[in-house]
């Protein structure tokens, strides 16, 4: 990989930490803990695969899973063992420290139906006792209650010795009175370490078999972006796995985020419009993260764009719909005007025409970082002479289509280089889907090198072939820029034209036979 994409994840990811864990009251107690952690995720570790892991989980009595409690990508893959379990017809009872066990009682009265989601969540003073995002946890719920499982508390108060200890004793209670159910248990990461409730249990309970799972450690990721891989799951040993599906600065976002926004709302455990959708709100500092990261990118891409051309934006979300809208009339025509309502009632992030304005829905590191690069296309367009407002105003469908084409490719190529852990369809992908339709179809034919027939071609249709070829033109542009088959992006970006000549030498310069077999080899 190449060496200053390295570095510029390790810089976002140490601001990003160093924040995240600011926000923590510390004492002694964490503090063993985490170095604890820290300690055993910088053990030797060889590679596994998903068929090795469901191997061993399936010859466990108890299987442990680490949880990152702001971090939903954790969730998804306690869903995933239960299916395993589901598949294999063995039955499951899931542990979680989210809810103290003095509440099981009103655990099973929910489970059963007899109450909402909000009474559940004011009987077990969610907002007091556990406070991280519902959304994350409900669709646990969902779960268990589709496939009638049961759901162990696990919780109490008191040090992080006293809630293992007393952890330890209600999942030995449980495997005594089920010893032919899998317990799947949902723990605080810190607290899964072998020296930690594992070891509690085997003391207890010597016969037991057990797995561990963690989840994206720091460690183990950089480890493994030292020889060139971004995800995957390692085994420390037999029965202790760790699975990484998404890069450590992402999971301390969402913590960044949780503590600014949903740690004291008074309203959290009632307020319908944040359990119910999860919408993220910009925090105060949000325009000066987006600069901050337009900035890293171009200094780390030494790409050529002064820092007074790179602080001309404005940066709005959901808040300032109003004020967006405005702007969108007094601006545009009325069938522009239009396609950007349809794009703001359908939740998406876009620039605005004719402006340095950038509308992002919601807030995420993915959407701020995607911004970010259409930011930085539209500077060297500009720099360039490049008008894209007259480019939308006009005539040529073709250079409408390559100007969106752009943007998405530039937009989804800087995204992934904060989040390598992004994926798109690739060209197999719309090539096998059997429900593909026209857009994809031409898409392909995109792709391919077939003449572009746009006729009577809305805008919106427009910009959905354009989003499937330009994510996958980003991809291989990050392949490229990653794997150094380009010595930078600078030469490449400052081509960028509209017209159909200049994409198509970028597209050949992009895509050719090996690079697919390569892709695919890589990826499927």
């Amino acid at each position: 990989m190449k060496l200053e994409i390295r570095k510029l994840r390790k810089k976002i990811f140490e601001n990003l930490k160093s924040k995240a864990l600011s926000f923590e009251q510390r004492n002694i107690e964490l503090e063993l803990y985490q170095e604890d952690q820290t300690k055993n995720s910088k053990r030797s570790f060889k590679l596994a695969t998903i068929e090795d892991l469901s191997h061993q989980v399936l010859n466990s009595n108890i299987i442990y899973l680490g949880d990152f409690h702001t971090f939903d990508q954790n969730i998804r893959n306690v869903l995933r063992i239960v299916n395993i379990f589901i598949e294999e017809k063995s039955s499951c009872i899931l542990g979680l420290e989210m809810v103290s066990h003095k509440n099981q009682l009103t655990v099973d009265a929910y489970l059963e139906g007899h109450l909402t989601d909000l009474e559940f969540l004011e009987l077990i003073n969610y907002h007091q006792s556990w406070r991280f995002p519902w959304t994350h946890y409900k669709l646990i719920f969902e779960l268990a209650k589709k496939h009638q499982l049961k759901v162990l508390a696990l919780n109490k108060e008191g040090s992080l010795e006293d809630r293992d200890q007393f952890a330890a004793t209600v999942i030995t209670e449980a495997h005594q009175q089920s010893p032919l159910s899998k317990l799947l248990i949902l723990y605080g990461e810190l607290h899964i370490t072998k020296n930690k409730i594992p070891l509690l249990i085997q003391k207890n309970c010597p016969q037991l078999k057990d797995t561990i799972i963690h989840q994206n450690l720091d460690e183990v990721y950089w480890k493994l972006i030292k020889s060139n891989l971004e995800q995957g799951i390692v085994s420390f040993a037999k029965n202790e796995y760790c699975i990484i599906s998404a890069p450590p600065w992402i999971k301390y976002e969402s913590m960044i985020y949780w503590y600014e926004n949903l740690c004291d709302d008074p309203d959290f455990d009632i307020h319908e419009y944040i359990i119910e959708n999860g919408a993220k709100t910009f925090i105060d500092d949000t325009k000066e993260n987006f600069y901050h990261i337009c900035n890293e990118l171009i200094e780390h891409l030494e790409l050529k764009i002064t820092k007074a051309t790179l602080e001309d934006f404005n940066l709005f979300d959901h808040s300032k719909l109003e004020y967006i809208e405005v702007l969108l009339e007094d601006n545009l025509s009325p069938s522009l005007l239009t396609f950007y309502q349809k794009l703001l009632l359908s939740g998406k992030s876009f620039r605005l025409p004719k402006h340095s304005t950038y509308y992002c829905s919601s807030y995420s590191m993915n959407r701020i970082s995607y911004l970010a690069g259409v930011h930085i296309f539209h500077i060297f367009l500009e720099q360039n002479n490049i008008s894209s407002y007259s480019i939308l105003t006009s005539k040529k469908t073709i250079e409408k289509l390559i100007l969106f084409i752009y943007e998405a490719m530039y937009g989804y190529f800087f995204a992934k280089i904060i989040n390598p852990h992004r994926k798109c369809d690739m060209y197999s992908d719309l090539k096998e889907d059997k429900n593909s339709n026209e857009s994809k179809q031409l898409a392909l034919n995109i792709l391919d090198g077939a003449d572009f027939n746009l006729t009577g071609k809305k805008l919106a249709q427009i910009l959905e072939i354009s989003l499937s070829v330009g994510h996958i033109l980003g991809e291989y542009l990050y392949i490229k820029i990653a794997n150094q088959s380009f010595p930078n992006l600078q030469p490449i970006i400052s081509k960028t034209k509209s017209d159909k000549d200049s994409f198509n030498n970028l597209r050949l310069s992009l895509l050719s036979e090996q690079d697919y077999q390569a892709h695919f080899k890589r990826y499927f």
